[in-house]
C-alpha cells in the first residue's frame, strides 16, 4: 500500500509542474558521419578531425526442443525447451598520430 501511495504522489507532482512544448526547429541539426576509406570498408568518423571507428558485431539465438540421444528413451520427466543465445560486439578505433597509426581494438562476447 505504501508504494501505491508514493507512485500517486510522484504522479501528482508531475502533474502540478509546467509543461513546455519542444519546438523542433530550436534543435541543433546533426550531421551525418563521414567515411573513412582509407582504413577499409565500415570506418566513419563522428567527429571532424576525429578518430576513424568501425562498430560491427552479431546476435545468435536458438530455441527447440530436446531430442532423446537414441529413439524410444524418455526425456526424463516434462519436455523442456532448449533456448540459446549468444552475442558479440567489436569496436575498432584508428587514427593518426606523429608517431604512425594508433589503432585500439576491444571485443566483448557471450555464449558460445
Amino acid at each position: 500500500m505504501r508504494t501505491t501511495s508514493m507512485i500517486l504522489a510522484a504522479a501528482a507532482l508531475l502533474a502540478a509542474l509546467p509543461a513546455h512544448a519542444l519546438d523542433v526547429r530550436d534543435l541543433p541539426i546533426a550531421r551525418a558521419p563521414e567515411t573513412c576509406p582509407h582504413e577499409g570498408p565500415g570506418f566513419v568518423r563522428f567527429t571532424p578531425g576525429g578518430p576513424c571507428t568501425r562498430i560491427s558485431g552479431r546476435v545468435r539465438a536458438e530455441a527447440g526442443t530436446p531430442v532423446p540421444a537414441r529413439p524410444g528413451a524418455s526425456l526424463d520427466g516434462a519436455a523442456r525447451g532448449v533456448v540459446s543465445g549468444s552475442g558479440r560486439v567489436a569496436i575498432d578505433t584508428r587514427t593518426q598520430t606523429e608517431y604512425g597509426p594508433a589503432r585500439a581494438y576491444i571485443r566483448l562476447g557471450t555464449g558460445h
